[in-house]
Order: C-alpha cells, then structure tokens, then sequence
C-alpha cells in the first residue's frame, strides 16, 4: 500500500467516522483506531491522532488509549465497516496547539444545540417601547 494509499484511506475514515485497522513499521499485530485527526506536526511530519481501541501495542499498554502515528510509518490501512464518535469525553478537542501547524482532516465534533428562541429573547430584555424603536 502506497503512503497515498493510506493518506487516502485516513482521510475518508476521519470524514465518514468509520474506524481503520492498522498494520504500523514493521510490526505484525493489527491496531484498531478511531482516526480523529490528520495534521502537520511542528517538524512537518504528518501525523494521525487516533483512539486505540482494541490491537496490537509494543508498549503492552491495554486499550484504549490515545496514540499519535506518523503516516510515513503507516504500513497499511483498512477501512472498517464499524463506526464511531468524536471521543471529547476522552480529551479530544478540536483546540489543540498541535493542530496549529497545519489541518488535513478532522472528525466533526457536535455542536451545542441552539437555544430556543424564547431563551434569546430574555438574553437581551423586553421589546422597546414604541416611540424608542427605529423606523424603518
């Protein structure tokens, strides 16, 4: 598999959700990650931040836990048929520093729900008095 190979493959489970097995520098065990965000880091290597959830660690650690990858090192990756969400509740934010070098994908992080509008309202007071308002 190409480094395009895999930098496409990424791309797509970042946008669609969806989780990657990984077979990473020369290591025979397969690693399951939720792929969060693809990114330059300050040395302009591109890295992967991903959630490992089941797999392979030469560390011996057990999923799950965060783990950046540098793409060069990526030997191959599987598009999963398994989806995912954003983990925030685990740390991710979509504000780290790290990202500031440069963004080539990102998992879309919900956003809070709109107030109703009546909550809007009471936000900025009671309507004008009729002679205080702008004619139109």
């Amino acid at each position: 598999m190409t480094q395009q190979d895999v930098l496409h493959t990424l791309k797509r489970a970042v946008r669609e959700c969806r989780c990657v097995a990984l077979r990473y520098h020369g290591q025979s065990g397969l690693r399951i990650v939720e792929p969060h965000a693809i990114y330059s880091d300050a040395q302009s290597r591109l890295m992967l931040d991903a959630y490992q959830v089941r797999g392979f660690s030469a560390s011996g650690r057990p999923p799950p836990f965060w783990r950046p990858f540098r793409l060069r090192k990526i030997e191959s990756a599987t598009l999963l048929a398994e989806k995912f969400g954003p983990r925030t509740a685990e740390g991710f934010s979509a504000a780290r520093l790290k990202y500031k070098h440069g963004l080539l994908a990102m998992v879309a992080t919900p956003r809070p729900p709109a107030p109703p509008a009546e909550a809007a309202l009471a936000e900025v007071g009671p309507p004008r008095p009729p002679h205080l308002r702008r004619s139109g």
